[in-house]
């Protein structure tokens, strides 16, 4: 969010009132930004269980998923564009993260 504010692009954050609570929203383009958690959306390569209580986590980041792609068509059918982050890309690989959002905030123009 910091790169976003330093590049003098106005954004909305945490909007409670757009299904799911987008980290960043643009809402006159109707674009909407998550940035998912590696653990707790269930990164392929980078969740790492805990070694107790497998069956709990293993069940809670299920349905964290479940939930995601419930909100994104939920967005979708709203008309709204929705871009999922992975938070170890916003910390590692931010350019490529700015980029992805700047070219969908082009392509409303």
């Amino acid at each position: 969010m910091h790169e976003l504010k330093r590049r003098k692009i106005y954004f909305a954050s945490h909007v409670t009132t757009i299904a799911g609570k987008p980290d960043i929203a643009f809402r006159r383009k109707k674009i909407a930004v998550f940035i998912d958690s590696d653990f707790w959306h269930g990164h392929p390569e980078r969740c790492i269980m805990p070694k107790t209580n497998i069956d709990y986590w293993n069940q809670k980041i299920v349905q964290n998923c479940k939930r995601d792609k419930q909100v994104t068509r939920e967005l979708r059918r709203k008309g709204w564009k929705v871009i999922r982050l992975w938070e170890h890309d916003v910390k590692y690989r931010i350019d490529r993260c700015i980029q992805r959002i700047l070219g969908e905030l082009a392509k409303t123009l």
